[in-house]
């Protein structure tokens, strides 16, 4: 058995465990695979082949491409939400230092403004 199909197998007892798929025949159908071949890879009586890997990598998006053919990184992508949430507090924090420099900048203004009355007098 080759290491993409351990990963495979990682993968098939994850999406067992989160209840994402109910059993073998299950995740046959999912794949648009037999259960017979599904069943094979379980018993590691055989290795998965291109078409079960493309199709897991199709259906369940959040497994990482890279992790299953390669070993590095995680099972799972990153969670974008957590990226989307980053950028918006970066966008927030900006939003907030633009805020402060137009105050400063209104307070020079009032302060050139006295200072020039004043050299007028």
């Amino acid at each position: 058995m080759n290491d993409i199909t351990t990963r495979f197998l990682d993968t098939y007892k994850y999406l067992l465990a989160e209840k994402i798929i109910e059993n073998p025949k299950n995740f046959a159908n999912e794949l648009n695979v037999s259960t017979s071949l599904i069943t094979e890879i379980c018993k590691k009586r055989t290795n998965a082949g291109i078409t079960p890997i493309q199709n897991l990598l199709k259906r369940y998006n959040e497994i990482d491409a890279n992790w299953l053919l390669t070993g590095e990184g995680s099972m799972l992508k990153a969670n974008n939400t957590e990226t989307n949430t980053n950028y918006k507090e970066l966008a927030d924090a900006r939003l907030e230092i633009i805020d402060l420099k137009n105050e400063i900048i209104e307070l020079l203004k009032r302060e050139l403004t006295e200072l020039k009355g004043t050299k007028t007098k």
